[in-house]
């Protein structure tokens, strides 16, 4: 992320903590709902901080040497192996193209990283960009993000109801075993369960799209898909059939 997305981070934090008090306020619910455990793991902000942050304290003087060194020795004990262990140095090393001294150096404080050593780190244990540069309130208002997301669908989806177009992937962001993940599943599946309201229109258009031929329906759908806005970036065009074609 670049240097001044980062920086408008900070201006954020107090909106986005004002809106989520105000969304669990009227969802009747409150901070330990959230799953500061994740938001803890995301950021490398002990959950104890975490919870002083959401409730209002002040942002402390950080040490940006002392800040990459306790996150750095924080995702190693936290990003593991398949096998559930820890990446030893000379792993770390292969994976980033630095020294095994130097991870050494780097795991003790005992050296600066550059920008290219950051990077490489950042990509090696699979976390977002700025991970190590961002400050306290930066790192938690990107990490409160989807949380501030799925609390908005899910006063959507008790409160006044959402259509079946709205229902996209990113609705479970932030959802996990905590009360706002368990009440944002619980929402979701009564409103997926409730009936369609006969529509003329929809009925024949659906009835004219089953009609189609097979290659015929793959050309149309994606034209479909991109005027109700559920094309994903990235999205390719389906190969054609080529028993229809």
């Amino acid at each position: 992320m670049p240097a001044d997305a980062d920086a408008s981070k900070a201006d954020d934090f107090s909106g986005i903590i004002a809106s989520i008090d105000q969304l669990l306020s009227t969802l009747g619910m409150c901070h330990e709902d959230l799953d500061l455990e994740e938001i803890s793991y995301q950021t490398a902000i002990p959950v104890d901080r975490v919870r002083s942050l959401l409730a209002g304290a002040e942002a402390e003087p950080e040490d940006l040497h002392d800040t990459f060194k306790q996150r750095l020795i924080f995702l190693r004990e936290t990003r593991l192996k398949p096998d559930g262990k820890r990446y030893t140095l000379d792993e770390i090393a292969a994976g980033t193209g630095v020294s095994h001294g130097q991870v050494g150096y780097l795991l003790n404080g005992e050296r600066r990283p550059g920008f290219t050593v950051l990077a490489s780190l950042e990509q090696f244990f699979n976390v977002s960009p700025g991970f190590f540069t961002a400050t306290e309130r930066q790192a938690l208002s990107r990490a409160l993000q989807p949380v501030h997301e799925s609390l908005m669908h899910l006063a959507l989806l008790k409160g006044k109801g959402v259509s079946h177009l709205a229902l996209r992937s990113s609705i479970t962001q932030g959802a996990s075993s905590s009360r706002l993940g368990l009440e944002l599943r619980a929402a979701l599946a009564a409103a997926i369960s409730q009936p369609e309201p006969e529509d003329p229109e929809v009925r024949e258009l659906t009835n004219t799209m089953l009609s189609l031929p097979t290659k015929s329906r793959r050309q149309i759908l994606p034209l479909i898909k991109d005027m109700l806005g559920l094309v994903r970036p990235g999205d390719a065009p389906p190969d054609d059939d080529p028993a229809t074609s």
